[in-house]
């Protein structure tokens, strides 16, 4: 159990929380434009006004999203440790495992992220929202944001030591290989109008691993 988080901090969160909640609920197939602010205040019961001091435009939303989806990834592979290609799979797995639930969830973040020609800047968890997410997992949580790119480095460097990747290759060049396909394959099922996201997940993969790093 963490330390005792004030009362005030925690009804911030709990407000925070239920308007990120209410979001994911409203966006199912559709696009996170689609999405009115209107609608994701009544249904969490929250003024307009709070969601804008919580997320100063919309698409913060679809950050905090990507936040604590990967602070949830990375208590599971402290929890089950895995590492190097094993890891990277397992991101895809969830990604996949989740865009049969919301498809147009992910398909907005990248439409996002082509708007602003960035990957998203991870807030910091609070120890409020931590305590309130994360229940008797709380030191699981990492003090720093999240970070994508350090994950896929990670696990690049470990598919090296293990022999899966050669290691003359540059790791930068296989991270933004991998960025690749994180979001690539989602949006070539996509294309091909299918919700097989893993088998596509799993043909870039092969193909990368086949094609790419083992000449």
């Amino acid at each position: 159990m963490g330390k005792k988080v004030p009362l005030r901090e925690l009804k911030k969160a709990k407000s925070k929380i239920a308007l990120f909640q209410a979001s994911l609920d409203l966006i199912g197939k559709k696009s996170f434009k689609d999405v009115k602010v209107e609608d994701v205040c009544e249904k969490a019961e929250v003024s307009k006004v709070t969601f804008f001091k919580f997320f100063p435009q919309k698409e913060d939303v679809l950050i905090y999203f990507m936040c604590l989806w990967l602070t949830e990834r990375m208590i599971e592979l402290k929890l089950h440790p895995k590492r190097g290609i094993e890891a990277i799979r397992h991101l895809f797995q969830h990604v996949a495992a989740d865009a049969r639930e919301r498809p147009g969830l992910m398909l907005s973040l990248i439409g996002f992220m082509t708007e602003v020609n960035m990957h998203p800047h991870m807030p910091t968890l609070s120890e409020a929202e931590i305590q309130i997410l994360y229940p008797d997992k709380e030191t699981l949580v990492d003090a720093e944001a999240p970070n994508l790119g350090a994950l896929f480095t990670q696990f690049i460097e470990e598919a090296k030591e293990d022999g899966d990747i050669p290691d003359h290759l540059p790791t930068d060049d296989l991270v933004k290989a991998t960025f690749t396909i994180f979001y690539g394959a989602y949006l070539t099922a996509h294309l091909y109008n299918s919700d097989q996201f893993m088998e596509f997940y799993d043909l870039h993969l092969q193909l990368f691993l086949s094609n790419g790093v083992n000449r």
